[in-house]
């Protein structure tokens, strides 16, 4: 059992050993937008949600076998692994911002102003 909580400590934590790579690729993607920016943001963006719908699935092969909690023994596990999961999820949005994809400015809304009427 002790080894089997190791191992979901591993799991737990993998989705944030990946991150310094992402942030990587997402530095030599640049800030123009192009395909590879793209699709380097889709993946940052939807990977996390996929991993975290197959979170039980997972986590399933290392549940303890003599359990003697009421609750999830696992649950602080899939509480990091959540929000390792998330991290991803941030790094893509400040690319967004950074590539200026998400409106931030007040020039970006425009659009949506109305103008006085001159009398």
């Amino acid at each position: 059992d002790e080894l089997k909580s190791k191992r979901a400590w591993d799991l737990a934590i993998s989705p944030a050993k990946s991150l310094p790579m992402n942030a990587f690729m997402l530095y030599m993607s640049g800030t123009g937008v192009q395909v590879f920016s793209i699709s380097t943001l889709v993946m940052l963006l939807f990977s996390p949600f996929k991993a975290i719908s197959g979170m039980e699935k997972a986590f399933a092969q290392y549940k303890p076998t003599a359990s003697t909690s009421s609750g999830d023994p696992l649950l602080l596990q899939k509480i990091v692994y959540m929000l390792a999961n998330l991290l991803p999820i941030a790094l893509a949005l400040w690319k967004c911002r950074q590539m200026g994809l998400i409106p931030t400015g007040t020039g970006d809304w425009l659009a949506f102003e109305t103008r006085g009427v001159v009398r």
